[in-house]
């Protein structure tokens, strides 16, 4: 992995009474996927607009690519994709492509030959005639992109990039992360999805109300702050109850996954719990182990579930 290409130093950004960031410090390293992970509220967005240039922070420093975004343009060497989609329902997406490589003053030639590499990259040269408006959100997070990529930047920066989509168009997207991995960009991405993060980032931020948490890979960061594996049961919902008053031994609490129990020796654990419920008269709908998880991590680190601080 080479050298930094984003550095932000004791960043700090308030709306009124209302902390956005609070001494936020972190290095992207050039060529990497790097993720921020966290609910609503936690300052993701708030971060990403000021390494773009789109906020001023109250203090501290950034550089993006060498640059300072508070004092010269980055357009041309970073790439913001936001959550919601800023280009034209009316217009084809050529024509899209055509208005953003205006703003760009990009001559007709380079414009033709930058079309030409990003459709094929993405998989979007089959819908160069349709109106965006009329694409789905799958489609649309893909011209979105390409219009982003114009340019050709060196980071791309991605707000909530698969929100909202299905899951064959969300690993769909995955796809084009990883490519543009391969071909050698930084792209940092936001995100509350625990396995979309596992999945794609070789580093992640965990944050929480405008600080940065924790640094690592997910790996490391599920070793040092996942906890035990732990035992997962589901029983009809009628026999909750009496299932967390006969687990009591092993701790079970319940979830929305169902009854979760922190466990040494797994494999051992999974039949003497099925046999404890049989011998109470409760049949179990599904009994899994589970390995640490970036829910994990997050609920370890901050206290509170990142599931139920997204909803």
């Amino acid at each position: 992995m080479g050298s930094p290409v984003v550095e932000a130093v004791g960043v700090s950004k308030r709306y009124g009474e209302v902390i956005a960031l609070d001494g936020v410090s972190l290095e992207v390293m050039e060529g990497e996927v790097f993720g921020l992970l966290g609910p609503n509220g936690a300052g993701k967005t708030t971060l990403m607009e000021i390494l773009v240039g789109l906020r001023r922070p109250d203090s501290g420093k950034v550089r993006v690519a060498g640059r300072d975004p508070t004092r010269e343009p980055v357009g041309d060497v970073v790439a913001f994709v936001p959550q919601e989609t800023m280009l034209y329902g009316d217009l084809t997406v050529e024509e899209n492509l055509e208005f953003i490589a205006s703003l760009y003053s990009m001559d007709e030639e380079r414009f033709e030959v930058a079309v030409r590499e990003i459709a094929e990259a993405l998989s979007i040269s089959d819908i160069m005639g349709r109106r965006f408006g009329k694409l789905s959100g799958g489609l649309k997070r893909r011209v979105s992109l390409a219009a982003s990529l114009l340019t050709d930047p060196i980071v791309v920066i991605m707000d909530e990039p698969t929100v909202g989509l299905d899951p064959d168009a969300r690993r769909d997207f995955w796809e084009v992360i990883l490519d543009m991995k391969g071909r050698g960009r930084t792209v940092i991405l936001s995100t509350h999805y625990m396995e979309e993060a596992d999945e794609l980032c070789d580093r992640v931020a965990v944050m929480d109300a405008g600080r940065v948490v924790e640094v690592g890979d997910p790996d490391d960061l599920k070793r040092r702050f996942g906890g035990r594996s732990k035992v997962v049961v589901r029983v009809r919902m009628r026999d909750e109850a009496r299932a967390l008053e006969v687990l009591s031994g092993w701790g079970g609490r319940l979830t929305p996954d169902g009854i979760v129990m922190e466990a040494e020796d797994p494999e051992r654990m999974v039949p003497e719990v099925i046999s404890t419920l049989n011998s109470a008269g409760i049949g179990s709908e599904a009994v899994q182990i589970r390995s640490p998880t970036l829910e994990d991590v997050f609920m370890n680190l901050t206290g509170k579930s990142l599931r139920e601080a997204v909803a």
